[in-house]
């Protein structure tokens, strides 16, 4: 991260913690600022993102995430949408949608997209002792 650049863009972070003690063995979060492509403009617009367990939502602001991204039954991939350098797509099978969401380096992208996978795997199997393959 450069650091002329502002703290609040690059703002992202993954807490993941076990506990054998209750029914959601693995509890997985990631929070950060990235940009989403708009399904109707097709236009880009930076929004906040939230990742817990198996929830991905993402609002204008850290206090508005009410919009949901379904992550069960989705597939994430890299992409090259709009010349994007470190783009990836949610194609959920769920709603018969792609989301499109970019980071700002190689770096968050890859630790967005494998939380994601994470998520997904813990959903499914209560843990994340499953191989998690990022297409």
């Amino acid at each position: 991260m450069a650091s002329s650049e502002s703290s609040d863009s690059r703002t992202n972070s993954l807490n993941t913690t076990s506990s054998h003690n209750d029914d959601s063995v693995t509890h997985i979060e990631m929070k950060g600022w990235l940009m989403k492509r708009s399904k109707m403009s097709k236009k880009w617009k930076k929004q906040w993102f939230l990742l817990k367990n198996t929830e991905l939502a993402y609002g204008d602001t850290p206090e508005q995430t009410s919009k949901r991204i379904p992550l069960t039954n989705s597939e994430i991939s890299e992409t090259n949408i709009d010349k994007k350098n470190y783009a990836f797509r949610i194609k959920s099978k769920d709603i018969k949608r792609t989301f499109y969401i970019h980071a700002d380096n190689e770096n968050i992208q890859n630790e967005w997209m494998q939380a994601i996978c994470f998520a997904k795997a813990a959903g499914r199997h209560g843990d994340m002792s499953q191989a998690c393959v990022v297409q």
